[in-house]
């Protein structure tokens, strides 16, 4: 389920309830230090979706912070700050198995549990736990503040389960869940809650943690599209734009294996990765062959080795639109050089794309996209160069 953020941020509300005490779940995320509380919420909402059960294991919840956890992290190379613990685990998933990112794919959830044994489930979300095992309680602690007041933070725990089991069924306004062994139990009003205004309730959270990202990753562009499982991309401008400059030069090659370019081989490939730039922007898309396309994945191209020829076919392919009169096409283009396109020279548009990738690449190399990588013809392999 992909959210978009709420075009209006500023005052984000949740909707009221007559019984519920909506003030203090609006305070939930307040002077957070880390993601964790994000993704508890987060997959509690993820689980009554998907089984609408009030009693939720704590595994349950655990593997399901991981998941979504996942992209941000590994699939997108973001930071959540010098306390995060799930990085390491993370990459842990990604060392065992390879995910599955098309858009009607499975969650990653249940790819999880589908390729690990009941063991390996089990001491993965055992570790996990460990990571996040004062949110459960701290989480709710905004509904219990004068109960809470001035106890030492090593019992705040048992405090909060033990008032929590004692309001459950007296004062449910202020209890969203109980603890039951290793599980917790929603209260049945709450369920309710949750469940008509899941959309919402998932806006609130991504705003949030949009904020809080954006401390951890100031230089990160399209941020908010990098917290979940990638969207669909829309490669129909690319494709008729490089489809129509094949149609006229069919002697185009690949500027990283050489090889010739057909209708039947071609692939689209973002010079910066898209899991980096998020975008489908014409200015960072060639063509290649579907199998060095498919071997790059997010490795970052040798800008000393490549940006000549990928600045000057992007430059050719510019000149060939804008001699046949065509306005629409390089779009991207001008709002990328915010001038005429069609009477720069080669040099002043190369210097303009090299002054928009170099700085994007090296935010992204700093985030842990590998560089700088070159193709190796002779096996159909990326390497470090």
């Amino acid at each position: 389920m992909y959210v978009r953020l709420p075009l209006n941020t500023k005052n984000m509300q949740l909707p009221d309830h007559d019984a519920l005490d909506i003030a203090r779940l609006s305070s939930v995320f307040r002077d957070t230090t880390n993601a964790y509380k994000f993704y508890w919420f987060l997959s509690i909402l993820d689980s009554l979706r998907d089984n609408g059960e009030s009693i939720i294991s704590q595994k349950d919840i655990a593997l399901r912070m991981l998941a979504n956890a996942w992209y941000p992290l590994d699939y997108f190379k973001l930071s959540f700050g010098a306390q995060d613990g799930f990085k390491d685990v993370a990459k842990f998933i990604s060392s065992k198995m390879t995910v599955d990112n098309r858009p009607n794919s499975p969650s990653l959830f249940d790819q999880i549990k589908g390729r690990f044994s009941e063991v390996e489930l089990e001491k993965l979300s055992l570790e996990i736990k460990n990571l996040y095992r004062y949110v459960p309680y701290r989480f709710v602690r905004p509904f219990f503040e004068a109960e809470t007041k001035g106890i030492l933070d090593q019992n705040v725990n048992a405090a909060v389960s033990q008032i929590s089991n004692e309001l459950f069924e007296s004062q449910p306004h202020r209890v969203m869940y109980r603890f039951v062994g290793d599980s917790i139990e929603l209260n049945r009003i709450w369920v309710n809650y949750l469940q008509r205004h899941q959309g919402i309730l998932r806006g609130f959270i991504f705003w949030h943690l949009v904020k809080f990202m954006q401390k951890n990753n100031p230089n990160v562009i399209g941020l908010s599209e990098k917290l979940q499982k990638p969207a669909e991309r829309d490669l129909k401008a690319a494709n008729r734009f490089w489809k129509g400059y094949l149609a006229e030069n069919p002697d185009l090659t690949c500027i990283y294996s050489g090889a010739v370019i057909t209708n039947e081989n071609l692939s689209l490939d973002h010079f910066l990765p898209w899991s980096y730039v998020a975008h489908d922007q014409l200015w960072n898309i060639i063509p290649t062959p579907k199998n060095v396309n498919s071997a790059k994945n997010d490795r970052l191209p040798s800008l000393e080795v490549y940006f000549e020829a990928f600045s000057t076919l992007q430059y050719k392919a510019v000149q060939f639109y804008v001699k046949k009169g065509n306005q629409k096409l390089p779009e991207d283009y001008m709002y990328l050089f915010r001038e005429n396109v069609h009477e720069m020279s080669l040099e002043t548009f190369q210097d303009v794309l090299r002054k928009q990738i170099t700085p994007q690449l090296q935010t992204a190399q700093n985030l842990g996209f590998l560089y700088p990588n070159v193709y190796d013809k002779t096996c159909n392999k990326w390497k470090m160069k």
